[in-house]
């Protein structure tokens, strides 16, 4: 086996191994934007049924990790626009508990 047919045969294998690397990269980046979203969906749905209950809000800071989350892994708007709803809800329901 000569130097040229070493480099085709690292080639040969090398390619499909880093392809094969870039590819589950974005697809866990994908995942976990998707698992962060439908948590925080999750937990505003969650907030809102405990304060039409009598109940307090509790998962203020679980939404703002999971949108940590969602940004980190490439979020886009539409989550966006209902963590900043969510956060003006939120401090609406505390202002309303001090009074």
């Amino acid at each position: 086996m000569n130097g040229g047919d070493i480099v085709v045969s690292l080639i040969t294998a090398g390619i499909p191994s880093a392809a094969t690397v870039v590819v589950a990269f974005f697809q866990s980046r994908t995942m976990n934007k998707h698992a962060a979203r439908q948590s925080i969906l999750q937990l505003i749905m969650e907030d809102h049924l405990a304060v039409q209950e009598g109940k307090l809000p509790t998962n203020y800071q679980s939404v703002l990790h999971e949108y940590d989350i969602y940004k980190k892994n490439g979020g886009n708007s539409y989550v966006e626009a209902k963590v900043s709803e969510y956060k003006i809800w939120f401090e609406e329901i505390q202002k309303q508990m001090k009074k």
